[in-house]
């Protein structure tokens, strides 16, 4: 919550004590503010929230704003004789980051996402991965060392935030809960399989969704120096029903003999991502 400062310009032309007074005051929850009104005197209301879109006439709107920066937010009141008085008060609204991920092996948009998680040790083949929730799609960039070549995965989701339902692995024995299950190559587009979990006790049972193999779309492995391989792939949300707030994410790499190359994240929790 923040607020910052504000600056009162009275239009009123009445000088009685039933004029009224405008004011009012706001909290955020990252770009949605709610604003109270704390006028008196005061029978309906006008709130302009400075972006240029439209006026709100309720009492304690809820505004959320496309827009980051410092905005003027003016609140108009009127008393039943058609006093007026005007407050204006600023905000400042975090920046919003457009980011349009392709999956094209151009790495640059991923700059200005943030890492989802990393390893500590050399260890394994993925070493860093960022997540990137679009309107259609979960996008997903992995840089790892020369052994992350991604021959066979294991990828698991927990789609519906609930640890104790779905499949219970002991590789992340304190929060897995995975729904959805991807086996098979990453590298070549078509050749895994999404399968969703059929075991209400938590093991390994998954029935395979028919149609489902191409919608894993990936950019391929690629080599970004000597001892550095990355990759971006995306899976339309679609894939995995209805989602919540956020998924759980983890991955066992496999080689082309289905021996193990290495776990992301290694034991505990699967990585928590916020879409």
């Amino acid at each position: 919550m923040a607020t910052l400062f504000g600056c009162s310009d009275d239009d009123s032309s009445g000088t009685n004590a039933n004029a009224p007074v405008a004011d009012f005051s706001f909290t955020s929850n990252e770009s949605t503010f709610s604003f109270t009104n704390l006028s008196e005197n005061a029978s309906s209301y006008r709130w302009d929230f400075g972006d240029l879109k439209f006026y709100s006439y309720e009492e304690n709107p809820v505004y959320t704003y496309a827009i980051g920066g410092e905005i003027p937010v003016s609140l108009t009141v009127f008393n039943d004789s058609g006093e007026s008085d005007m407050i204006t008060k600023t905000i400042q609204a975090p920046e919003i980051i457009i980011i349009d991920i392709k999956i094209d092996g151009e790495f640059d948009e991923w700059e200005d996402v943030e890492v989802a998680a990393e390893k500590a040790e050399e260890g394994g083949s993925v070493q860093k991965m960022k997540f990137w929730a679009g309107e259609t799609h979960l996008n997903f960039y992995f840089e790892g060392n020369t052994n992350m070549q991604l021959a066979i995965v294991d990828m698991y989701i927990n789609s519906d935030g609930e640890a104790t339902t779905g499949f219970l692995s002991s590789d992340w024995p304190e929060n897995s809960g995975a729904d959805y299950l991807f086996e098979g190559p990453v590298v070549n587009n078509g050749g895994g399989s999404f399968y969703e979990h059929a075991d209400p006790n938590g093991g390994w049972a998954w029935n395979p969704i028919a149609g489902s193999a191409s919608n894993l779309m990936v950019s391929g492995i690629v080599p970004i120096d000597e001892n550095t391989n990355a990759i971006e792939f995306s899976i339309p949300k679609s894939q995995f029903g209805s989602l919540g707030k956020n998924i759980g994410f983890a991955i066992t790499e496999l080689n082309e003999g289905w021996g193990l190359v290495g776990n992301f994240p290694e034991g505990g929790s699967f990585i928590l991502l916020d879409l």
